[in-house]
């Protein structure tokens, strides 16, 4: 993952699928990955496509950042790529196994070194070397070679899950070896002729790298959506947690279709025992889950989920609720840098992982708010494994949310002069929750209060985070009742390994909103 670092450089090996830096405010490229998850405040110096993975290069101070342009300027480095197309190169019928092109690109000279290295199964494995580098130049260049990369769908490739380049060499002045990363195992793969499944499953890892092991012991290995299958994987510590969304197979049917994929990332990390279970369509009418089965060591009754400095328990064997969303990370690191010396109220609060993540960053207090009292003890356990038990910051409050906001109105209502406005709020609810007595919570019919009333109680610089994971519903009204109130809105990406699947719904939508 990291590839080499001294005081002036560091190298990464950057995952498929994620940017160098950020698009747009809210999501995490790879330097802001770094910043946010290893306090790496980086320049950056090259660029790799969102698609292409390998050797990125970041200067870690303004000195490194200038000599960076001088080299680029001076064309004194030399990048060696390899991608795959499903084509031959025309000029192999003369026994020509490499070439140059040198075709301007936006007006600039440019010009890439190509040579054919192996073939098989009906896929190529090329070679492309440049030493200052334009916009998309090796994918256009290769597309006007007639052969495009496969998963390029913008210059006519195949169509597949990840873009296939790869920066694999990188030879740079001031460092005095080479830096090289091996070839992906979905190429490999790809040339050898293996299953779509297997191939599949090595894109899914291209995608993490193995990049959220440096900062927790539990993380999404497959999301839904990325294989074939229906399913997501978890890793808990060293344990496996998969689910299943159709219900076109008996789990263990699910099982012996999934045992190569498990088999490939049995290769990756180490996983000792697995649970599979079956997401039932209808939960009104049937249990929620159902058909579990466990195989490998057996799976203890707790495990410890480390997050950073952050330890959490969680339970693989209960049907309902494992006891952290993953899905969450990023944001709960951000909360901890926000927190510091802050009134806090962590709303639906489940397990309390987000007031952990607040009391580690140093709020003034934090109130954990819900209606189930074994989250709350769950939180409380949470608490005293991160040595917070006894800090007197925490309240934790057993009630149902929205009785909670409306009794804050009240006091806001009756003595403004005095109330005691929250600097931060977290607001995660459930898509749907009962709360007895016939009354249930939706979160499409009561999401526009929540935020009226969030707002309300906010202190004039506060700030509040805004999450839901209901799928069917839509983007822009969540979005648009937020904007009434707040005067910035911005919506968060989720985690490297909760990556967007196209044409599937979002998983989780998260945004950090500001008074």
């Amino acid at each position: 993952m990291i590839v080499y670092e001294d005081k002036d450089w560091l190298a990464v090996n950057k995952p498929t699928g994620l940017s160098t830096h950020a698009a747009r405010a809210g999501d995490l490229g790879m330097a802001e990955w770094l910043g946010l998850h290893l306090e790496r405040q980086l320049h950056i110096c090259s660029r790799l496509d969102k698609g292409t993975s390998g050797i990125l290069l970041f200067a870690r101070n303004r000195g490194a950042s200038r000599s960076a342009q001088r080299i680029h300027e001076q064309q004194q480095a030399e990048k060696t790529y390899h991608f795959l197309s499903d084509k031959s190169y025309k000029g192999l019928k003369r026994r020509d196994t490499s070439w140059k092109v040198e075709e301007p690109l936006d007006g600039k000279e440019c010009s890439t070194r190509f040579r054919l290295i192996r073939s098989g199964n009906g896929y190529y494995c090329y070679e492309a070397v440049i030493r200052r580098g334009r916009t998309h130049q090796i994918r256009q260049h290769a597309a006007l070679s007639g052969v495009p990369l496969v998963g390029d769908d913008i210059y006519g490739g195949q169509p597949f899950g990840r873009l296939c380049l790869h920066c694999s060499r990188l030879s740079w002045p001031g460092i005095e070896e080479d830096l090289a990363v091996s070839l992906p195992d979905s190429f490999q793969l790809l040339l050898q002729g293996k299953s779509r499944l297997i191939v599949d499953g090595a894109v899914c890892w291209e995608r993490r790298l193995g990049w959220p092991g440096l900062i927790s012991n539990s993380y999404r290995l497959v999301h839904r959506g990325e294989l074939e299958l229906p399913v997501s994987i978890d890793l808990y510590d060293s344990y496996l947690s998969i689910t299943g969304f159709k219900q076109e197979f008996h789990s263990r049917q699910l099982q012996q279709k999934l045992q190569p994929v498990l088999d490939y990332l049995g290769s990756k990390v180490k996983w000792r025992g697995a649970i599979l279970r079956q997401h039932v369509q209808n939960p009104h009418r049937e249990k929620l889950i159902h058909d579990v089965i466990c195989w490998g060591e057996q799976i203890p009754e707790q495990i410890v989920a480390r997050e950073h400095n952050r330890l959490f328990e969680v339970n693989l064997n209960d049907s309902q609720h494992i006891g952290l969303f993953l899905d969450q990370r990023d944001s709960r690191k951000r909360v901890e840098n926000e927190a510091g010396a802050k009134r806090v109220a962590n709303l639906f609060s489940f397990t309390c992982s987000f007031s952990v993540a607040a009391l580690t960053g140093g709020a003034e207090v934090v109130f954990s708010v819900d209606l189930a009292g074994s989250a709350l003890q769950r939180g409380k356990t949470n608490f005293a494994m991160n040595g917070l038990d006894q800090s007197g910051r925490g309240k934790f409050v057993r009630e149902d949310v929205c009785k909670w906001l409306s009794r804050q109105e009240r006091k806001y209502t009756a003595h403004p002069e005095d109330f005691a406005f929250w600097d931060l709020i977290i607001c995660d609810p459930p898509v749907y929750a009962s709360s007895g007595k016939g009354r249930g919570f939706h979160v499409e019919k009561q999401w526009p209060e929540l935020v009226r009333q969030v707002r309300l109680i906010l202190a004039d610089k506060g700030k509040a985070l805004f999450a839901n994971n209901h799928r069917s519903g839509k983007p822009a009204y969540y979005l648009g009742e937020l904007q009434k109130h707040f005067s910035t809105v911005t919506q968060l990406s989720p985690p490297l390994d909760f990556p967007t699947i196209e044409y599937q719904p979002e998983h989780v939508r998260i945004y950090w909103c500001e008074v």
